[in-house]
C-alpha cells in the first residue's frame, strides 16, 4: 500500500527495459534445438564468450621422409649441392635414427668443406650404425680432408673389413693412401673401386688423385674427365681436371674448364678459387684477385681462396693486405709453414718485427729445415736483429706454389 503520492513510472525506461528482453530472449531462443524439426544457427559473435566453439585444427600431413630423400639425390645429381644439404637435413630431422641421411648428409658437407660438421654427421652415423662400411668410408673422407690421416686410415681399413667390395670403401682408402704418399697402394685400391663400378665417378676421381699425388698429371686429367663424364654436375671435378692442366701448364686450357664448372656449379667457392690461381700463374693478378675475391663472397670460410689472395699480394708487396689475408686463412685452417713464414715476413715489411718474429717462429716449429723457412729466419734477422748475413733466398721467392 503507498501511502501518499504513487511514485512515477518513467515512459522511456519501461521501452528499454523491453527492447533488452526482446534482444536477449531472440538471442537465446535462436539457438534452441526445435523439437519441429531443424537448427537456427546463430552468428557465433551473437554468442557469450563461454559459448564460443573451439575450432578443430586439422593437422597438416607430414610429408614421408623417402620423398624428401629421393629429392635430395635428384639435387644432387643436378648439381645443386646445397640444396641437397639442406634437404637431408630435413630428412634427418623427420627420421632422426637414419644413419645414411647422416652419411650422405657428411658426403656434401665434404665437398662445400665444411669439414667440422662432416666429420660430426659422419661420426653420428657411425654410432647408429657401426657395422656399415658407407658410413665408416664417409668418415674416412671427412678426415682425410682435413689432414687427419692418422684417423682416417683406421676408420677406411674398417669399412674394407666390413665390406671389401663396397666401391667407397675402396676408393676412400685409396684417397687416404694417396695423401700418405702411398702410391703402391693408393693405386690398387682406386683400380679395385672401379672394377667393382666403372660408373662411379668417386671411383675415377679416387684413381685421379692417386696419379696426381704420384706426379702423373697426364693420367689424372684422363681419370678426371671420365669422372666428369659420369657426373657432369659438380663443380670440383672439373678444378681437379683443371688443377692437373694447370700443372702442366696448359692453362688455357685449364681456364675453359673452369668456364664449364662455373656453369655447372655457379656457387662453388672452390671453383672461383681455382678460376683466380689460373690467372695468377697467367700473371694477371687483377684477374686473379677478382676471382678470388668472389669466391670469398661465396664463402667466406673458404681458407685457401684467403691464403691465395694473401699470396698474390705479398708478390705484389702489399703488405697491409697480405697480412690479414694470410691470417684469415690460418685462422680457417689453413696452418702451413707457407702461410706461416709468408706472414711473419709481411709484418717485418710493415715495420712490426714482433709480430714477424711470432709467425716465422710457428714456421720454424713446422718444418726449420726447409729452405724458404730458413730464408725468412735469415731476413728477420737481417731486417730486425741487424744481423750482416743475407737471406739465402729472397723473400718474394718463398711464397708457397700450391
Amino acid at each position: 500500500m503507498y501511502i501518499g503520492r504513487k511514485p512515477e513510472r518513467l515512459p522511456w525506461l519501461r521501452s528499454c527495459l523491453l527492447i533488452i528482453v526482446i534482444v536477449i530472449g531472440t538471442a537465446y531462443a535462436s539457438v534452441l534445438l526445435l523439437a519441429a524439426g531443424g537448427v537456427y544457427v546463430t552468428p557465433v559473435t551473437m554468442l557469450p564468450e563461454a559459448l564460443h566453439p573451439t575450432p578443430t585444427i586439422t593437422p597438416t600431413p607430414t610429408e614421408p621422409a623417402s620423398n624428401v630423400v629421393r629429392r635430395a639425390d635428384d639435387f644432387f645429381q643436378n648439381g645443386q649441392v646445397n640444396q641437397a644439404i639442406e634437404e637431408y637435413r630435413r630428412v634427418i630431422d623427420l627420421e632422426p635414427e637414419n644413419d645414411l641421411a647422416y652419411a650422405r648428409l657428411a658426403r656434401f658437407l665434404i665437398i662445400r668443406r665444411n669439414f667440422l660438421e662432416a666429420e660430426d654427421m659422419a661420426r653420428t652415423a657411425v654410432e647408429l650404425k657401426p657395422d656399415s662400411a658407407y658410413n665408416n668410408a664417409v668418415l674416412a673422407l671427412a678426415l682425410d680432408w682435413q689432414g687427419k690421416y692418422d684417423e682416417a686410415l683406421p676408420a677406411a681399413l674398417r669399412a674394407i673389413e666390413l665390406d671389401e667390395n663396397n666401391v667407397y670403401a675402396q676408393a676412400y682408402l685409396s684417397e687416404v693412401y694417396s695423401d700418405m704418399g702411398r702410391v703402391d697402394k693408393s693405386v690398387p685400391a682406386a683400380r679395385k673401386a672401379i672394377e667393382l663400378d666403372d660408373n662411379n665417378y668417386e671411383a675415377h676421381r679416387a684413381l685421379g688423385y692417386a696419379y696426381e699425388t704420384s706426379g702423373k698429371y697426364r693420367n689424372a686429367i684422363t681419370e678426371y674427365q671420365r669422372a666428369i663424364q659420369l657426373q657432369p654436375n659438380l663443380g670440383f671435378l672439373y678444378v681437379a681436371a683443371a688443377r692437373n692442366l694447370r700443372a702442366i701448364g696448359q692453362y688455357r686450357n685449364a681456364l675453359a674448364l673452369i668456364q664449364q664448372a662455373i656453369q655447372a656449379d655457379p656457387n662453388s667457392a672452390e671453383v672461383y678459387d681455382e678460376f683466380g690461381w689460373i690467372y695468377y700463374f697467367l700473371g694477371d693478378y687483377d684477374a686473379a684477385i677478382l676471382q678470388l675475391k668472389r669466391a670469398t663472397q661465396l664463402d667466406p670460410t673458404f681458407a685457401p681462396a684467403h691464403g691465395h689472395l694473401g699470396i698474390i699480394y705479398f708478390v705484389l708487396q702489399n703488405w697491409a693486405q697480405a697480412a690479414p689475408s694470410f691470417e684469415k686463412a690460418i685462422a680457417l685452417g689453413g696452418a702451413r709453414a707457407e702461410y706461416f713464414y709468408s706472414l711473419g715476413l709481411a709484418y717485418v715489411n710493415l715495420d712490426n718485427c714482433a709480430k714477424g718474429k711470432e709467425w716465422i717462429d710457428k714456421a720454424v716449429n713446422v718444418n726449420a729445415d726447409d729452405t724458404a723457412v730458413q730464408a725468412a729466419v735469415q731476413f728477420y734477422n737481417e731486417n730486425c736483429l741487424g744481423s750482416a748475413a743475407p737471406p739465402t733466398r729472397r723473400p718474394a721467392t718463398a711464397v708457397p706454389q700450391p
